[in-house]
């Protein structure tokens, strides 16, 4: 992140533990999201919690994380327990099969950032390979749980690489969740699109929005000024 420091302070992430770590890509998902008038939010594999803390910063809304991951989950623990909105932030530690197939209510608000890499060389790190690789959720068993869990006028929101996204739209269309908005990252305005940010609901559209394009740097490698308008609520120094 540069020389911009995050703005929770207590916001602390094991890297050796639990294999993760805050991503400039995350943040801009997390800040990008807009969780309207959700009374209740649900964050699919959470990791350390930052999406959660994020919605709850902006909102009113009980969120519930879910982490299959225990060392994660207990850094999620710590972390709620250290913010000021303690109370309305839940986690499970728990597959998200497992949560969906108890679950006793629906959710206003889906976010998930899914581990996404398959077909790839698995690292030596077991951590690190449950945090990327869609060895223990495919996208598959996520849309059953996204559709199982929704509510009816809910929506769900998804941040992955641009052909996995291409992929997962197939899958939730067969699960009855449609494309309402697409966002497409770039790091730099002539560069690739690196990661694609997705919202979904239960209503058939008869076309989507113009994908819209979100730039993180400029030509000279500084913040662009949408970058630092969005991320300014939870960045210091931006």
């Amino acid at each position: 992140m540069g020389n911009s420091y995050f703005r929770f302070k207590q916001f602390q992430v094991n890297q050796e533990k639990t294999g993760m770590k805050v991503c400039t890509d995350s943040c801009i998902f997390g800040a990008y999201i807009d969780p309207g008038e959700a009374k209740n939010i649900l964050d699919i594999g959470s990791g350390t919690g930052l999406l959660s803390l994020m919605l709850a910063q902006k909102s009113t809304a009980e969120i519930d994380a879910v982490e299959i991951d225990v060392d994660a989950a207990l850094q999620s623990e710590e972390n709620f327990k250290n913010c000021q909105w303690k109370d309305r932030l839940h986690i499970f530690s728990s597959s998200i099969q497992n949560f969906s197939a108890s679950a006793m209510k629906k959710y206003d608000l889906i976010i998930s950032n899914p581990p996404f890499f398959s077909n790839h060389l698995l690292s030596p790190n077991p951590k690190l390979n449950k945090a990327i690789h869609n060895t223990t959720l495919s996208l598959k068993d996520l849309s059953e749980s996204v559709a199982s869990l929704l509510s009816c006028e809910g929506k769900f929101y998804v941040l992955l690489p641009p052909y996995e996204a291409s992929v997962f739209e197939e899958i939730l269309g067969e699960a009855n969740l449609f494309l309402q908005d697409r966002l497409e990252i770039k790091d730099k305005n002539e560069g690739k699109i690196i990661r694609v940010i997705d919202c979904y609901s239960n209503t058939r559209i008869a076309t989507t929005s113009s994908n819209k394009s979100f730039i993180i740097k400029n030509s000279k490698g500084q913040y662009t000024s949408e970058f630092s308008d969005l991320l300014r609520p939870y960045y210091l120094f931006l």
